[in-house]
């Protein structure tokens, strides 16, 4: 039996960036999800890293 090729979609993440951001745009943070690359991206400042890490962290907790 030859392999077959597996076609995967993942549309949690962009659920996960919508949520993400709506939860730092307070602090002045934005997750962005970007549909091209398939990547989640981070806009801000430095100090927003620490803060989307907390936030998805807690998250993933419940």
């Amino acid at each position: 039996m030859k392999p077959f090729e597996i076609n995967k979609q993942n549309g949690n993440m962009e659920v996960v960036a919508k949520i993400t951001d709506s939860m730092v745009q307070e602090y002045g943070c934005r997750v962005k999800f970007n549909k091209e690359s398939g990547r989640v991206d981070l806009l801000g400042e430095d100090y927003c890293k620490d803060i989307v890490t907390e936030v998805v962290t807690d998250m993933m907790n419940i």
